[in-house]
């Protein structure tokens, strides 16, 4: 039977150590949203400036359909909103494959086809919602006019889930069924000036996303760290008590091993000795 020793005590709680800080990471994420919450960054927003940024300013203009805003809520205009960012990309900007403006606008499609693929925005259901036809509107404006169109939903769009901590209501039945009378929509000129509806930055919101999970990943991970050190010190403690033991029954076993030979020894020199005196008194 083989003895612990301290090198198979440690190598063994090393194992220990790389199991539990394999689980920290996912456990300190459980409330964090799955991919919806970042399917969507300022990356995203920045290569869009860029494709306003590469527009010609001539008269031209192109005439497309998509949803004026009125009296629907943030969440609702996004959700009707999307269907018709994804048409206006695949009608009427198609650049040479490979240039930057190409490689922009396959950006945003993938993030769109990305979004529902993810089931991040429900698509319409026909059976409760209606279609927000209604909101439609056809506009005849400058591709630029278009961009920043696009540019106001994916800006609300960023902020509605990075602002958020909970699940988006997605369900719109009641907006889209209703008829108020329109209100004037003014068209947002820039990422600012939409995100100016809440009060907010998303790239703050964001930052501070970033860092409330970073403080959660370290605390997690420091609580875990604190529990191992004191498992390891009890676990020390009861390693070194059974070690002395060890040594106390090695010890005595090898005491009682000496003993027993100083008992035999004496025993044969007593018999020597009795030898000794029979020859004498047969000598004599």
């Amino acid at each position: 039977m083989n003895n612990p020793t301290p090198f198979h005590f440690y190598r063994t709680k090393g194992k220990n150590v790389c199991v539990l800080m394999l689980l920290c990471v996912p456990l300190s994420m459980m409330d964090i949203p799955g991919p919806c919450k970042h399917a969507i960054t300022m990356d995203h927003l920045l290569q869009l400036k860029q494709l306003i940024s590469n527009q010609l300013r001539t008269g031209c203009s192109i005439t497309y359909t998509f949803i004026e805003r009125k009296h629907l809520s943030v969440v609702c205009y996004v959700k009707a909103a999307l269907p018709r960012v994804l048409e206006l990309f695949n009608v009427h900007f198609k650049y040479v494959r490979g240039t930057g403006s190409a490689q922009a606008v396959v950006s945003i499609q993938n993030l769109i086809l990305n979004i529902y693929s993810q089931r991040c925005i429900p698509s319409l259901d026909e059976q409760l919602e209606e279609d927000p036809v209604a909101f439609e509107r056809e506009y005849n404006e400058s591709p630029v006019q278009a961009l920043q169109r696009v540019e106001e939903v994916l800006s609300l769009y960023l902020h509605l889930i990075t602002t958020t901590n909970t699940p988006v209501n997605w369900t719109c039945e009641q907006e889209y069924s209703s008829n108020l009378p329109p209100t004037v929509t003014q068209l947002t000129t820039s990422t600012e000036v939409a995100l100016g509806l809440f009060g907010q930055d998303p790239q703050k919101s964001f930052s501070d996303d970033f860092y409330r999970l970073g403080f959660i990943v370290v605390s997690v991970c420091g609580g875990f760290l604190i529990l191992l050190t004191a498992y390891c010190l009890l676990e020390r403690k009861k390693l070194q008590r059974q070690l002395y033991r060890t040594r106390i029954s090695s010890d005595l076993g090898l005491q009682v091993v000496e003993n027993f030979e100083i008992q035999e020894e004496v025993y044969q020199m007593n018999d020597r000795r009795t030898q000794l005196g029979s020859h004498l008194a047969t000598a004599f």
